[in-house]
């Protein structure tokens, strides 16, 4: 059975769970690591695409916020007045003026006290606040062989915010993998528990197979919870309870094995196994339909001699 229809029958037949233990350890994990990446598409790299497209992308974004600027000789040059204030963050840039020199320190402080992190530039120096940590920059101390423009500075940024979103990205989908399988560990000690409440005499790495695809069902859950406008508070622990429920309906149709018809007698060792198809009847009249007999002694007199010689041949 393909990766596909073993998705459809985790979801809707867990009583054919049976089967999934005939699958061998690499094609386990490859369902594994696919139902997660479907998974990653769906909550992460499709809203991501979508945000992208939307916007421009980031450089797009930046593009429009960034205003035309020029470093060069010691010397900062911004092209008018930009103003930004959002949340906890404000930016003012005016190069065209000493501005900063005009305020004291008491009034620099608490005009910056309203926010986290601030940005103030004029034409001599500029000053910058990270939550409490308030810094100072002359434009004079600068590296005199320094030159940046908007242009140049897009440029950069488009490169390191490609590499750093792919490395992000993949960060987030290894994260994603390992908090599957470690899961599905979880839920096969949970297994474990059940499977020796109903006598079952599964092993661990048995059960460990059918919890990842027990955990089909949440994952598909927590897909379509990421694109409605609630969530549900603890759902990891509700998720686990539906793995363990499917667990408990896989375990209870394939608990008792299949064994063949007919009651099993056992010989010597010499001889083995046999089956014992006879009627009783045949054996109490030391015969068979066939008309063939075997020399059961019938009497003390039938056992031989006393001394030992001419026994009979016993089968």
């Amino acid at each position: 059975m393909n990766i596909f229809l073993e998705m459809v029958h985790s979801v809707a037949k867990p009583k054919s769970y049976g089967m999934f233990l005939r699958n061998g350890k690499l094609k386990t994990f490859f369902f594994g690591f696919l139902l997660v990446l479907f998974y990653f598409i769906i909550t992460v790299l499709v809203p991501v695409v979508r945000l992208f497209t939307a916007s421009g992308g980031f450089i797009s974004a930046a593009d429009a916020m960034i205003p035309d600027f020029t470093i060069e000789n010691c010397t900062v040059y911004v092209d008018g007045t930009m103003e930004y204030e959002k949340g906890g963050i404000y930016v003012f840039a005016n190069t065209d003026s000493a501005f900063i020199d005009a305020m004291s320190e008491d009034e620099l402080t608490a005009a910056m006290r309203l926010y986290d992190r601030v940005l103030l530039m004029d034409s001599r120096q500029a000053v910058i606040k990270n939550m409490t940590r308030i810094q100072r920059i002359a434009y004079e101390d600068l590296d005199p062989d320094l030159f940046m423009t908007k242009d140049k500075l897009l440029k950069t940024l488009e490169s390191v915010v490609n590499v750093a979103i792919a490395v992000i990205l993949a960060v987030v989908f290894v994260g994603m993998e390992l908090l599957f399988f470690l899961g599905a560990v979880f839920v096969a000690l949970c297994g474990m528990v059940v499977a020796s409440c109903m006598h079952c005499g599964l092993t661990f790495g048995q059960l460990y197979k059918l919890g990842i695809h027990a955990r089909t069902t949440p994952l598909i859950i927590k897909a379509v919870l990421a694109y409605l406008p609630f969530g549900i508070p603890m759902y990891f622990v509700i998720s686990v309870g539906i793995s363990v429920l499917y667990l408990v309906e896989a375990i209870r149709h394939i608990k008792t094995p299949i064994l063949p018809k007919g009651s099993l007698v056992f010989s010597s060792a010499q001889t083995g196994p046999v089956q014992n198809n006879r009627e009783p009847w045949e054996y109490e009249s030391g015969g068979y339909e066939d008309g063939s007999v075997w020399n059961r002694p019938e009497d003390a007199m039938d056992r031989g001699p006393q001394d030992g010689s001419d026994k009979w041949s016993r089968p």
